[in-house]
């Protein structure tokens, strides 16, 4: 029968039925075919994929480079079992070990397979290194787990439905509650040789920890001599806007799983990744997988692997991410208790007074949108990290027409028609970026009582600033020797006007002093880029400035030696990197935008990723006059990016337009572009520039910012401005990576160094 002809559905399902075990109560779709962010039914009809099979296709369906893997490994050879060494395994490990930060690689195919791995792992460690009695070691797991649905996975699961007639179960196991550290610690006892976590729970309806909760749990472990066990198969690999979700606490574990998005949508591959220490308690014998590691495997994981990173889909997950659950948290429903999530991995939380989330995922099938309920209440919405910003807005809007389908008869919140009153997609995507960045934003003295300072900013002295040189358009040595003396002076006073601008506006200013000879050293941007208190420091492309490294280090190991900063990082030899006017932090999005093609290596922008282990998105500047990414693009508090088109690649404004959303760009026009407007400093609401036009800023003023102009002329002249003068010492890619007394000890540190 053709799986075209009437009725397919309902004959698909049947014999389904008849045939296969009922463990699962699949939605009534029968799915064909699928490609990219679309899957299509036996009937012909296009699904938007909501779900990506719990994150196992991360990459899209059918993505053309895993594909092609998969085909070109599976014609030379597929399966050898690990009695033999195989060519792909080697290079596939080596990517895992390096990607993770970790060690060593013990490959399976299920993700329930390398969890009982790393319970081995974990209870041999215990015995060998940490001198457990025999059979007496115990891990330590949530309460509101989901690792697996095997015998001994089951044996520490809370769900009830997962136990039931499966007893006797294992022991060994001991429970604390999720996102409690107190309870944690009265769990772990000298019995306990790992605790075994999940960053986000996700069966659990998308659980997110309070902030600073991991960083909790490895210190506690660390003190307590216990392993630290993250269970990633379903967060990890990008879902969350970072590469791995504990990397959102800066924390690294002594133990990884892999799952699920490893195989690319085509095939079962998990692993264990850990320490040596962990790994080594392995010999030959000890455990073993006939399908794990094996060559087909391994050629589509390292694959899966590249594709994430080549075709930042890391990123991708970061910036829409934030888009997605931004516009959910402004749904304006009655029936939603909550919206939890990291990057591209958002829950719902329905209340089931009024709807179940079985009923809205198959009412959004019905739209053509696919999702997933869990526990009943919780909507899952985990697209491809492909997806397209069009095509998630398309679901997220199908979503709200399906809400709106259950929600009670209408109360207060209604017209005189009385029709329910709901903003515009617009208006809700603008409110939503904004009230994203005031919960995102640091509010020490509403969490801790210690009053930090808004923003702390580095300047350099102007006193020996002068044209005498040509390395970029903007520069003139003639012109400016013909009135040196006066525009020197010039530059001063507009130095001293930037500071106290910054200083009116709240902000401590700490300075470094000028070198003679050195006269572009004003432009502290570029001495390099600090986020979540390490700097990586530049290293010049032009001869002119290489002189100004070994100040900016000097300075820089001043501040580390004082405390205000943890860690100086070298730009790798044969790489050019001017600083933070080649990487600039979007808080909102949680990314690193870099700029290459002019001053810095595009080399650099893996360097920085890897570095900060923060996503970032290279970006191809091809105007000599904009030769630094900040003077043609600059990210504003709530999430709006000022930029010059005309300054970038036409691919480059494609990323642009994707991750950021034309409705969050601002075009900066050919007159404020060419005044270096466009090279400004955002300090909250706040905006200092050296120019602006009446046009942009009364768009500005609209969008809510105020807009401060301090003349910069001599300064303009090098093709410098406001940003360019200035380096943001605070920048946190995390809420809590900067602690008040850390805030401290940095006003100590620069002002002795300064």
């Amino acid at each position: 029968m053709s799986p075209r002809q009437p009725g397919s559905t309902a004959e698909a399902i049947a014999r389904e039925s008849r045939h296969a075990a009922h463990n699962y109560q699949p939605l009534p779709v029968v799915l064909e075919s699928g490609h990219g962010e679309w899957l299509t039914d036996v009937d012909g009809k296009r699904y938007l994929d909501m779900m990506s099979a719990y994150s196992a296709v991360s990459h899209g369906h059918a993505h053309p480079r895993l594909v092609r893997a998969l085909t070109e490994q599976a014609q030379r050879v597929a399966v050898t079992s690990r009695a033999y060494h195989t060519a792909t395994l080697g290079p596939f490990v080596e990517k895992l070990a390096h990607i993770t930060g970790l060690d060593r690689v013990l490959p399976a195919s299920g993700g329930a397979e390398s969890v009982e791995t790393a319970i081995k792992a974990a209870r041999r460690w215990g015995y060998r290194v940490k001198g457990i009695a025999a059979n007496q070691a115990e891990i330590v797991v949530a309460r509101g787990n989901f690792h697996g649905r095997s015998t001994t996975i089951i044996s520490f699961s809370t769900e009830e439905s997962y136990r039931d007639g499966f007893g006797p179960f294992t022991p060994g196991f001991r429970h604390f509650d999720f996102g409690a550290v107190a309870s944690l610690a009265a769990a772990i006892n000298e019995q306990t040789c790992a605790v075994l976590i999940e960053p986000i729970q996700g069966e659990a309806g998308i659980v997110v920890p309070p902030d600073g909760f991991l960083r909790a749990v490895r210190k506690l472990c660390d003190e307590r001599n216990v392993l630290l066990i993250v269970d990633e198969i379903q967060s990890g690999l990008g879902r969350t806007g970072r590469w791995f979700a504990y990397q959102h606490e800066g924390i690294k574990p002594d133990g990884l799983i892999l799952g699920k998005a490893l195989g690319g949508g085509l095939l079962p591959v998990s692993c264990l990744v850990g320490t040596t220490e962990l790994m080594d308690v392995f010999e030959p014998g000890s455990h073993g997988s006939t399908f794990g590691g094996n060559p087909l495997a391994a050629a589509v994981g390292l694959e899966a692997l590249k594709v994430i990173e080549e075709e930042n889909l890391v990123a991708r997950s970061a910036a829409l991410g934030a888009h997605l659950l931004a516009r959910l948290s402004q749904i304006a429903s009655p029936m939603i208790r909550a919206v939890r999530g990291r990057g591209l991995w958002v829950g719902v939380d329905l209340d089931p007074r009024f709807v179940s989330a079985r009923r809205v995922v198959e009412r959004l099938a019905a739209k053509g949108v696919l999702s997933k309920e869990t526990h009943e209440t919780v909507i899952r919405f985990a697209p491809p990290l492909t997806i397209g910003r069009a095509a998630l807005d398309w679901g997220i809007d199908a979503f709200i027409e399906t809400l709106r389908e259950f929600e009670p008869a209408p109360a207060a919140d209604t017209d005189k028609h009385g029709v329910r009153v709901i903003a515009s997609a617009k208006t809700r995507r603008v409110s939503a970026m904004k009230i994203s960045a005031a919960r995102e934003s640091l509010a020490p003295s509403e969490t801790s009582g210690y009053a930090a300072p808004r923003a702390q900013l580095m300047m350099s002295e102007p006193d020996h600033f002068e044209v005498s040189y040509r390395i970029n358009p903007w520069m003139d040595p003639a012109q400016w020797h013909v009135s040196a003396e006066h525009l020197a002076a010039d530059a001063r006073r507009g130095w001293s006007a930037l500071k106290s601008t910054y200083e009116r506006l709240g902000a401590q200013v700490f300075v470094q002093p000028a070198h003679k000879g050195l006269p572009d050293m004003v432009f502290t941007a570029n001495a390099g880029v600090v986020l979540d208190r390490s700097a990586v420091l530049a290293r010049f492309l032009c001869a002119e400035r290489q002189g100004e490294e070994q100040h900016n280090r000097t300075f820089f190991a001043a501040l580390r030696a004082q405390g205000a900063i943890k860690r100086i990082v070298e730009a790798p030899a044969g790489l050019a990197f001017e600083g933070a006017g080649d990487a600039i932090w979007d808080r909102t999005r949680h990314l690193l935008w870099t700029g290459w093609g002019q001053r810095s290596s595009r080399e650099m922008t893996p360097f920085l990723a890897e570095t900060f282990a923060v996503p970032a998105v290279d970006l191809e500047l091809i105007d000599p006059r904009f030769y630094h990414l900040d003077t043609c693009l600059c990210v504003l508090e709530h999430g709006e990016v000022l930029y010059y088109p005309a300054a970038f690649a036409p691919r480059s404004l494609v990323v642009l337009e994707e991750l950021v959303g034309r409705d969050r760009l601002i075009a900066a026009g050919e007159d404020d572009a060419h005044h270096l407007a466009v090279n400004s400093v955002s300090l909250g609401d706040d905006l200092v520039f050296c120019h602006a036009s009446a046009g942009l800023r009364a768009d500005l003023a609209a969008r809510g910012y105020r807009v401060h102009v301090v003349p910069l002329d001599s300064f303009n002249r090098s093709g410098g401005a406001a940003y360019c003068l200035t380096l943001r010492l605070d920048n946190l890619s995390c809420r809590d990576a900067m602690r008040p007394g850390d805030a401290r000890a940095t006003v100590v540190g620069m002002r002795a160094a300064a």
